[in-house]
C-alpha cells in the first residue's frame, strides 16, 4: 500500500500543478491553499521514500481518556488546504451565479 499511496500522491500534485497553472496570480488564498496542499503531499511523499513504515505520525492530541487520531505535519497541511481550497472554489461558484444573475436582470 505504501507505493500505491506513492503514486497517488504523485497524480494529486500534477493535478494540483495544473490546478496552480490554472488560478489566477492575484488569487493569493487560493493560491496558498493550494501551497498548504502541495506541501502536505510532498511532505507525505518524501516520508515514503525515507522509511520502509512509510508515513510517520507522531502528533497525538487527547484530553484524558478522549484521544484524537496520531496524525502528522502533512496530514495537518493537506486538511487546512482541502478546507480552505474547498472554502474558495464554494465562493467563486457563488460569486459566478450572482454575475450570471446580474446578467440576465439586465435589459
Amino acid at each position: 500500500s505504501r507505493w500505491i499511496f506513492f503514486g497517488l500522491a504523485l497524480a494529486a500534485l500534477a493535478v494540483l500543478g495544473s490546478m496552480v497553472r490554472s488560478t489566477r496570480p492575484g488569487d493569493r488564498f487560493r493560491l496558498g491553499a493550494l501551497a498548504l496542499v502541495c506541501a502536505g503531499a510532498v511532505g507525505n511523499v518524501i516520508d515514503r521514500l525515507r522509511s520502509s513504515l512509510g508515513v510517520v505520525d507522531f502528533v497525538d492530541v487527547g484530553i484524558g481518556p478522549l484521544r484524537w487520531p496520531t496524525f502528522n505535519v502533512a496530514d495537518s497541511a493537506i486538511t487546512v488546504g482541502a478546507i480552505a481550497l474547498a472554502l474558495s472554489l464554494w465562493l467563486e461558484g457563488r460569486a459566478q451565479e450572482r454575475a450570471k444573475e446580474a446578467r440576465a436582470a439586465e435589459p
